[in-house]
């Protein structure tokens, strides 16, 4: 959606701004990278160059109240559109999924910032799920006049608390975040004596927004039509696609495997000692999100994209194209519940005999809701 802008914006940058963005090297998406703030640089310069010349070109015109209405509805709906659908991310939930078993057994203190407010999240829905019902109740009041204050005062908690995290525990997307908070701000700035009034003084003042409406009942029907199809159009298939997900993340959690090492061979069987760079620790599969991640002997994980060949009974462990460092290993199950591997590891032959463990066997998986703490 953005690549075409690209060349443009690293003309701009080698020769106006001097960042640094280049695109053979920096995402061309706007999060918090070159790519936003060339891209938020340009805009802002654009706007005000605009600004200028309409000022100039129009300085006789008494107000905008009329064309400052159609531009506070439309701030309403993107900001509604786009908000509704982050709630309901977060609502089926799927936005911050339920940690893997991988997640869970890497040490804390080996995980980005990131990574522990996403399995924070994540390991109790219901948190995220209220979260994401706010963000919706939020964007719908937004598309209505007699509501869209009340969703506007809601929704500004809701991304100072949002802005606040993404800046706190590194979230790529403090940018955009901010743009949503300046958008609420933007449609509330207006009424605040009244609100000030209200809150602060106890006056009872209205406040109803102005409205200006089309000259023809079929202008106002084509309106009406417009208002409720085209946040329609975009928000239903975002969300059926976020069922999907949701169904997709459940199976993926039914399917992970942990596996504890028994007996690790390679010219001899070596003892489990932490100071072992060769030795596994243990090793977990999630089959149908295909990928393994194996911890060494100091519980340090190793991901690696996983291709199973069920014919010849091969696990092909790789992260990148260079087939002459992919791991192929045979696989059986000599017992119930046990996983055998044999192949070569960093150069060595290597036979790995593992135990199965029930995912549960991680205690945060098995905790449940408390409500009534006597300890």
């Amino acid at each position: 959606m953005f690549k075409p802008l690209a060349p443009f914006l690293y003309w701009l940058d080698s020769n106006i701004y001097h960042t640094g963005y280049n695109p053979k090297i920096h995402r061309e998406f706007p999060q918090d990278n070159h790519f936003a703030g060339v891209l938020y640089l340009t805009a802002l310069y654009l706007s005000i160059a605009g600004a200028a010349i309409w000022t100039l070109f129009d300085a006789k015109r008494p107000n905008y109240n009329r064309l400052f209405y159609w531009f506070t509805l439309y701030i309403r709906y993107v900001l509604a559109i786009v908000i509704i659908i982050y709630g309901f991310d977060k609502l089926i939930p799927v936005q911050m999924p339920r940690p893997d078993v991988a997640n869970l057994a890497t040490p804390i203190g080996d995980l980005s910032r990131f990574q522990v407010l996403w399995d924070f999240m994540g390991i109790s829905p219901g948190y995220m799920m209220m979260v994401g019902a706010g963000e919706v109740l939020a964007g719908l009041c937004l598309l209505f006049r007699r509501t869209f204050l009340f969703g506007s005062l809601l929704l500004l908690v809701i991304l100072v608390n949002v802005v606040a995290v993404n800046c706190f525990y590194n979230v790529p997307v403090k940018t955009y975040a901010t743009q949503l908070l300046i958008y609420t701000l933007f449609l509330i700035i207006p009424y605040a004596p009244k609100l000030y009034n209200i809150f602060f003084k106890g006056i009872s003042t209205s406040i109803l927004p102005e409205q200006y409406t089309l000259n023809t009942r079929l202008n106002r029907n084509l309106l009406k039509v417009l208002l409720i199809v085209v946040p329609s159009i975009l928000i239903i298939p975002i969300v059926i696609g976020f069922s999907g997900r949701f169904a997709r993340q459940a199976e993926n959690a039914r399917n992970q495997r942990i596996y504890n090492v028994i007996t690790f061979v390679a010219k001899d069987t070596l003892p489990p000692l932490t100071t072992d760079t060769l030795r596994w620790n243990r090793l977990m599969l999630f089959v149908q999100g295909r990928y393994a991640v194996v911890f060494n002997m100091e519980n340090q994980p190793m991901q690696f994209e996983m291709n199973t060949d069920k014919i010849k009974k091969t696990f092909t462990f790789h992260n990148g194209p260079d087939s002459t460092k992919w791991n192929v290993f045979n696989y059986s199950y000599p017992a119930k519940n046990q996983l055998e591997l044999t192949g070569k590891w960093k150069g060595q032959n290597i036979d790995v005999l593992m135990e199965q463990q029930p995912v549960d066997s991680i205690p945060l998986n098995r905790e449940k809701l408390i409500f009534i703490n006597d300890d």
